[in-house]
């Protein structure tokens, strides 16, 4: 069994608030778009409000955690790791930081398509990126909700892997982003 022990082996304090912070965001916010179909008009409507406002407070901390990791270099993988496993975490992150750019943007797009500002959590309103249109609208509808359900399964995945080095490589590859 593999342990990981010496400090640079963990990310800094700042890039774990912000990986916890931004993963409880996205998990909230797929929550939201995804339970709350169903919903009477007006709960549904408050429901997505609060999901366009978190979607961009997920892009305002998405750029700055960018920008924390271009000055803050990652801890380098624990030597257990496989090749395959490598690549396959590189990869999964590099397409998370996309998820994370995109979704919100797509989400921006639509609803600045759609004529329908976005509120910031009753603070104030985002400014329209795009003027009206139905077109465009529609077709970012259906990117923007590809796109959650591939954050959705990436969650899982990233979830799944996590717990697979926590309880069966016993690798302590968790250490690395424990708050605690």
């Amino acid at each position: 069994m593999a342990t990981i022990d010496n400090a640079r082996s963990r990310y800094s304090r700042v890039a774990i608030g912000l990986h916890w912070l931004i993963g409880l965001a996205v998990i909230a916010n797929i929550c939201l778009a995804m339970l709350t179909e169903g919903l009477p008009r007006d709960a549904h409507r408050a429901a997505m409000n609060a999901h366009k406002a978190l979607g961009m407070a997920i892009l305002a901390l998405t750029l700055i955690r960018i920008l924390w990791r271009l000055v803050n270099k990652a801890p380098p993988p624990p030597e257990t790791m496989r090749a395959w496993e490598r690549r396959a975490s590189r990869f999964a992150h590099f397409l998370f930081y996309v998820l994370l750019i995109l979704l919100p943007l797509s989400g921006w797009v639509w609803m600045s398509a759609a004529d329908r500002p976005i509120d910031f959590f009753g603070l104030f309103a985002i400014p329209s990126i795009v003027g009206p249109d139905k077109q465009v609208a529609d077709v970012l509808h259906e990117r923007h909700e590809m796109l959650g359900l591939t954050m959705l399964a990436l969650v899982v995945l990233h979830i799944a892997a996590a717990l697979k080095h926590q309880f069966i490589d016993r690798d302590r590859l968790l250490s690395r982003m424990n708050p605690f």
